[in-house]
Parts: structure tokens; C-alpha cells; sequence
């Protein structure tokens, strides 16, 4: 399986007056995620399913890709990949699911903890700017330590 993990572009800032769970893309991470998920053809090529957060800025964020990425449309919204997302719970989702290329999208720091838990690396700070992508290649089974960070690519290449 090649799981991509991509971190929602770029979305309002935090305020009062929003709730967290409605904040969405601001017009700028909505031309940086179409850019660069465009870009994304030459490296991922066709993916079977977007899998999301159930936040409005991730959805927006999994909608765009999909269009570029996709023949047809299918994101799929999972409130285990909402913030404070657990890796056992994606292990759960992904194994369900039997499909060959996922994207998911989702927030951080849980990205970062989840390449942490799926290649076994360890303890590393990694740097997850809004819509970058991670590729991490699972031979067998999708496990704790059993995948291998093949790329990550931060949204400035293509911007």
C-alpha cells in the first residue's frame, strides 16, 4: 500500500467568533492545494480513495485533490482523523478499507506522530507545513514500524 498523508492547506486563523471544527481555506491555501496537488500527478498519479478529517478545512482541502488526483470522486470523511487522531485507529481505518493508494488528510502534530509510528524512525521533529504531502510505502502488512518514509515535498516547490 502507499499511504500519502497531507496536511490541510493553508486556513483562517483561529478566532473567537469561529468554532475550530468550522474553520475553512482561505483563498490562498485554496490556490496553493490546487497547484500543488496538480503537481502531485508527476509523483502519486491516480489515488483509489481521500480519506479526511471531518473539519471543514480539511474537507475543503480533501475536495481539491480529489478533482486533481481522481477519475471520479470519492472522499470519505472519518471522525477518527479529526484532531488528536490516534495511528492505531488509522491502522483500523486503512486495513478496513483494502485499497492500494490513500490519501489522507488530516492536522498536526498527528501527522508527524504518525510517520514517527509507521517507519519506526524513532523520535524526529519533522516540519509539516499546511499542504504538503508524505508518501510512506508499506511492503506487507500496515503496522507500527512496517512502512518507509519514501518523500516528503512542502507546497513551496510548486508554489
Amino acid at each position: 500500500m502507499n499511504l500519502y498523508l497531507v496536511r490541510h492547506s493553508i486556513s483562517e486563523n483561529i478566532s473567537i467568533d469561529k468554532k475550530d471544527f468550522d474553520r475553512e481555506l482561505t483563498e490562498e491555501g485554496k490556490i496553493v492545494i490546487n497547484k500543488t496537488s496538480e503537481a502531485w500527478k508527476n509523483y502519486v498519479g491516480n489515488v483509489d480513495v481521500v480519506l479526511t478529517s471531518p473539519l471543514k478545512r480539511a474537507i475543503q482541502t480533501a475536495e481539491i485533490i480529489s478533482s486533481n488526483l481522481q477519475d471520479r470522486y470519492h472522499v470519505v470523511k472519518d471522525n477518527n482523523l479529526g484532531t488528536g487522531s490516534k495511528t492505531s485507529d488509522l491502522i483500523d481505518l486503512l486495513i478496513s478499507l483494502e485499497y492500494k493508494n490513500v490519501i489522507v488528510v488530516g492536522h498536526q502534530p498527528d501527522l508527524s506522530y504518525h510517520i514517527n509510528n509507521f517507519c519506526g524512525t524513532g523520535s524526529f521533529n519533522l516540519a509539516f507545513p499546511p499542504a504538503s504531502l508524505a508518501k510512506i510505502e508499506f511492503e506487507n502488512r500496515i503496522k507500527y514500524g512496517n512502512g518507509r518514509l519514501i518523500y516528503f515535498i512542502p507546497p513551496t516547490i510548486h508554489t
